[in-house]
């Protein structure tokens, strides 16, 4: 088991809903190859809400080894339109979930517990 890997957030206890990058590419690609998305507009989420907390019990699953996430509450170090969102995150702004990515691809969009597993090796790698 390697060292403690700790994570710093701003969210307080907002609960967002991760969404995998390759969803948003391949969302992306259609949106640009098919002119069924035109004038389309899409908000694209993870397909569950999840704490920073039940983020790190995650990683801690798939990595072996402890994840501690710290509220750093620094926010008078970010710019001020960060501050605006953070702010908004926090008080739940974030927490919905859209059908947009299954809309868009015709599957389920991916979880954050399988984005972190088939990445594990590249999150392994870090320090």
């Amino acid at each position: 088991m390697g060292a403690q890997l700790v994570g710093h957030a701003e969210g307080g206890d907002s609960r967002p809903a991760i969404v995998d990058p390759r969803d948003v590419a391949a969302v992306a690609v259609a949106a640009m190859t098919s002119d069924a998305h035109d004038g389309q507009r899409y908000d694209l989420t993870g397909p569950e809400l999840l704490t920073f907390a039940d983020q790190a019990a995650i990683l801690e699953g798939v990595l072996e080894r402890p994840v501690k996430i710290t509220d750093t509450n620094a926010l008078d170090q970010l710019p001020a339109g960060m501050v605006n969102g953070i702010g908004w995150a926090r008080v739940g702004g974030a927490a919905y979930v859209t059908d947009h990515v299954p809309q868009v691809l015709g599957r389920s969009a991916g979880t954050f517990a399988q984005c972190a597993r088939d990445h594990r090796e590249a999150l392994t790698a870090m320090p």
